[in-house]
C-alpha cells in the first residue's frame, strides 16, 4: 500500500464536519488532560512540598477509579454525545474554579478538589468517544481512519500536555496552565455538539442483538479470571501488566520532585521531564509495529522490564539533568513496548469467549497500579528522598521481571500464535491500520475455508454474516449478473452487508480453487469498530451509508 493510499482515509474522515470536530475536541481534551496532571502537582509540591503532591495526586486517582464502571454504563446510554458534552463542560467549569481558587490564594485543597472534579469526568470521554464516532462515519474505512487517529492522539497527547505545562508554568505559573485547560475543555465541549440528523435515535438501536445483561458483568469477569488461573502463566502476566501502569503514577510524582528538589529547573522543569518520556512513548508506539505477529513475547516483555528498572537504577544514581533526558526516553519506549507486548500475550492466553472480561480485569488492574505506584513514591520519598525513591521504583521493576520471567514463557510457549493468519489480515487494506492487540484477535477468530473453482461464495441478495480474505486463489465479482472486477490473495470482501446491515450488494464466484479466511460478524464488527455493542455501531453506520434507512419519528 503507498504512502498516499494510506492516508486517503485519513484525510477522508477528516473531511467529514461532524467527525472531524469529535476529533479535534478529543485532541484539545487529551492534552489539557495530561498538562493539568503536571500543574497540579508542581502547584501542590510548591503550596507544601512532597507530601502535599502526593496527597494531590490520590485525590485526583481515587475519586476516578471509584466512578469508572458509572461511566462506561453511562457512555452505553441512548445519548453518549450529551454524556461526551457534560463531561467537557464539568471539566471546563471545575479548571476554571481551580484557576479562580488559585489566584485569589485559596487554601490548597480547595484547588485540589476542584481539579480531581475535572479529572473524574475524563472518565466519561473515551467510553463515549467510541460510542458516538462509528455513528458519524460515512464507511468502513472512514471508521478505522478515526480509530487510527485517536490512538495517535493519545500517544502525542503524552508529549505535547507537558510541553504545554512547561511553557506556561514558566511563564505565568500555575493559575496560566489552570485557565489554558478551561480553555481547551470548553473548546472541546463546543465542538462535540452534534446536529440532530446526524444522530442514531434510541430506536435506531437493534435491541435484540445488544448485550444488556448488566447484572452479570461481575459474574462474568470472576469466572473469567478463575479460567484465566488454569492457563500456566496468565495470572503473572496481568500482575505484570498491572504493575507496569505503577511506572506512569511513579513519575508523576518523582518528576516533579526530580525537577524541583534535585535538579532546580524551576516550575517549567516538571513538564519538561514529562515531555522526555513522552517522546519515548511515541517511539514505543512506532516501534511496537514491528512486533505484530512474532510468535514470542515474552522476551520482549523481560526486556522491557529490565530496561525500564537500569534507565530508573542509572538515573537514581547519576541525577543530572543530562542524564534525565536520555534515560527517560528510554523508560517511555519500553513501557510502550511492554504495554502492548503484554496486551498482546494477554490476548493470546485469554479463553476465547472471555477476552472482554479479562481486559475488564487488566483495566482495573491498571488504576491500582497507578495508584500504588504514586503511594509507593510518596512513601520512599519522605522516608529516604528523591534518589531513594527512583532507586526504589527501579528496584521494584528488577523484582517483578525476575519473579515472572519464568511465567511469562511459560504463558508465551502455551499462547495461541496466529502469526500466518496476522500477516494475510495485515495486507487487506481495511483491516491493516488496525493496532497489533486487536488485528490479532481478529486473526483468532478466523476460520479457515477451501472451496473448488465454480463455487459461490456470497450472492447477491443474500444475508450476509462473514467477511472473507482470500488466502490463496482468485475470485470474480458481479453486480446484477455483470463482472466487476477480479480479486487474489490478500483482499477482503463482504463488509458492506456487514457494516450496514443490508443483503449482500454483489455475488463472488471462485474462479479457482481457494483458500478463505472467513470472519465471523460479530468478531469483525467488535475488532474493526472496537466496541463491544456491535449491532449500535451496525446501524448507526447503516444509517450514514443508506439514507432511505433513516428513521422519520
Amino acid at each position: 500500500m503507498s504512502v498516499k493510499s494510506r492516508h486517503a482515509p485519513m484525510r477522508t474522515a477528516m473531511a467529514n464536519r461532524p467527525l472531524g470536530r469529535i476529533l479535534v475536541a478529543y485532541a484539545a481534551a487529551n492534552v489539557a488532560e495530561w498538562a493539568l496532571w503536571v500543574s497540579v502537582l508542581v502547584y501542590s509540591f510548591e503550596r507544601g512540598g512532597s507530601d502535599t503532591a502526593g496527597f494531590a495526586a490520590i485525590a485526583l486517582l481515587v475519586p476516578a477509579a471509584a466512578i469508572a464502571p458509572f461511566a462506561g454504563r453511562a457512555a452505553d446510554g441512548p445519548r453518549p454525545e450529551h454524556v461526551l458534552f457534560t463531561a467537557h463542560l464539568v471539566q471546563a467549569a471545575a479548571l476554571l474554579a481551580a484557576a479562580l481558587l488559585a489566584a485569589s490564594e485559596a487554601p490548597s485543597a480547595a484547588v485540589i478538589v476542584a481539579a480531581a472534579f475535572a479529572i473524574t469526568a475524563v472518565t466519561f470521554v473515551r467510553p463515549s468517544i467510541s460510542v458516538v464516532v462509528p455513528g458519524l462515519v460515512v464507511a468502513p474505512r472512514d471508521l478505522i481512519a478515526a480509530n487510527l487517529i485517536l490512538g495517535n492522539v493519545d500517544s502525542v497527547s503524552v508529549l505535547a500536555g507537558p510541553l504545554v505545562a512547561s511553557a506556561l508554568l514558566s511563564i505565568d505559573g500555575t493559575v496560566s496552565v489552570f485557565a489554558a485547560c478551561a480553555v481547551l475543555w470548553a473548546l472541546a465541549a463546543a465542538l462535540v455538539h452534534i446536529p440532530a440528523s446526524r444522530r442514531p435515535s434510541h430506536s435506531d438501536l437493534d435491541h435484540d442483538n445488544i448485550a444488556t445483561d448488566r447484572g452479570s458483568r461481575i459474574s462474568d469477569v470472576l469466572c473469567a479470571l478463575r479460567e484465566l488461573s488454569r492457563r500456566r502463566g496468565s495470572v503473572p502476566l496481568l500482575v505484570v501488566l498491572g504493575a507496569q501502569y505503577a511506572l506512569i503514577g511513579a513519575l508523576d510524582l518523582l518528576v516533579v520532585n526530580l525537577a524541583l528538589r534535585e535538579l532546580h529547573l524551576g516550575a517549567a522543569g516538571p513538564g519538561l521531564l514529562s515531555a522526555s518520556f513522552g517522546v519515548g512513548a511515541v517511539g514505543g508506539g512506532i516501534a511496537s509495529t514491528l512486533i505484530v505477529g512474532r510468535r514470542r513475547l515474552a522476551w520482549v516483555m523481560t526486556v522491557a522490564l529490565a530496561m525500564i528498572a537500569a534507565a530508573l537504577a542509572v538515573l537514581g544514581i547519576w541525577t543530572t539533568l543530562a542524564v534525565a533526558l536520555s534515560v527517560l526516553p528510554l523508560a517511555g519506549v519500553s513501557r510502550s513496548l511492554l504495554d502492548v507486548s503484554g496486551r498482546m500475550l494477554l490476548q493470546r492466553c485469554a479463553p476465547p469467549d472471555s477476552v472482554a472480561s479479562v481486559f475488564a480485569i487488566l483495566e482495573a488492574l491498571a488504576g491500582l497500579g497507578i495508584l500504588c505506584g504514586s503511594v509507593m513514591v510518596q512513601v520512599l520519598v519522605a522516608g529516604s528522598g528523591v534518589r531513594a525513591a527512583i532507586i526504589g521504583v527501579a528496584i521494584f521493576f528488577v523484582v517483578v521481571g525476575a519473579s515472572t520471567a519464568r511465567s511469562l514463557r511459560h504463558a508465551d510457549q502455551h499462547a495461541d500464535a496466529p502469526v500466518v493468519e496476522i500477516r494475510l489480515l495485515r495486507k487487506v487494506e481495511l483491516l491493516a491500520p488496525l493496532p497489533g492487540p486487536v488485528l490479532e484477535s481478529l486473526a483468532r477468530e478466523s476460520i479457515s475455508i477451501e472451496l473448488d473453482a465454480g463455487a459461490v461464495i456470497v450472492r447477491e441478495g443474500e444475508v450476509g454474516d462473514r467477511y472473507y480474505v482470500i488466502a490463496a486463489g482468485m475470485a470474480d465479482v458481479f453486480v446484477e449478473g455483470v463482472r466487476v472486477r477480479t480479486m487474489s490473495r490478500g483482499q477482503g470482501f463482504g463488509e458492506i452487508a456487514l457494516l450496514a446491515d443490508v443483503a449482500r450488494t454483489a455475488t463472488v464466484v471462485a474462479t479457482t480453487p481457494i483458500s478463505l479466511l472467513a470472519l465471523e460478524r460479530l468478531r469483525f464488527l467488535e475488532s474493526v469498530t472496537g466496541h463491544d455493542a456491535s449491532a449500535r455501531v451496525a446501524w448507526a453506520v447503516a444509517r450514514t451509508w443508506y439514507p432511505p434507512l433513516v428513521s422519520t419519528d
